[in-house]
């Protein structure tokens, strides 16, 4: 799967007005990851780095620019790079034939792209491969991020484990072996990250 789970909008309508008031709440809605790469932003940039997509984009659609059902939290990779592109004069008409954008809040945007084993986003259709395209989902960053998030997690998992074992008595240096392994890891995906920021 490309993400953790399909984000779900908590408000519908013109919740707030501008674009700073729907932020915090956007944020909260999509776990602080991108809707789009599913990027977390406390892993590059943080939340300050973060925006507020407007899919359906707002130079095309005014009327829409505070309405929250068109808001998205996305990444400023994922957000400059689909800009103002749509591929209708029509807000409601998102996708023609296989151009367009699958709101990220519908289950189906995971019928179009995935992740290959190393965590690299991969198109599945023709849909997902014009996505794929006009996200600039190719940025190796996305893989980085990706596999950062899921060694922090397995870190957690495992020095909770180690934690655990230390309380019992019980012997723990197989485990803290493979905690610096994969620190190790961690640190040469960040380091990429940090030395590459924008590939």
């Amino acid at each position: 799967m490309l993400r953790k789970e399909v984000p779900v909008r908590s408000h519908s309508g013109e919740f707030r007005t501008t674009n700073k008031s729907n932020k915090k709440y956007l944020a909260e809605d999509f776990k602080h990851r991108c809707a789009y790469c599913d990027d977390l932003d406390s892993i590059y940039g943080g939340y300050n780095m973060y925006q507020v997509e407007h899919f359906a984009p707002k130079g095309k659609f005014p009327k829409l620019e505070s309405t929250y059902e068109n808001l998205l939290y996305s990444c400023p990779y994922c957000n400059s790079s689909k800009g103002d592109d749509w591929p209708s004069d029509e807000a409601n008409t998102n996708v023609a034939g296989d151009e367009g954008y699958v709101d990220p809040c519908n289950a189906e945007y995971e019928d179009h792209l995935d992740r290959s084993d190393d965590g690299r986003i991969i198109h599945k259709t023709n849909l997902g491969k014009y996505m794929f395209i006009h996200l600039n989902l190719s940025l190796l960053r996305h893989s980085r991020i990706y596999n950062i998030d899921k060694i922090q997690n397995k870190c957690k998992e495992l020095e909770e484990k180690i934690n655990i074992d230390k309380s019992q008595g019980k012997n723990t240096i197989k485990k803290e072996e493979a905690l610096n392994s994969l620190y190790k890891d961690f640190q040469k995906y960040y380091c990429q990250l940090q030395v590459e920021p924008n590939t």
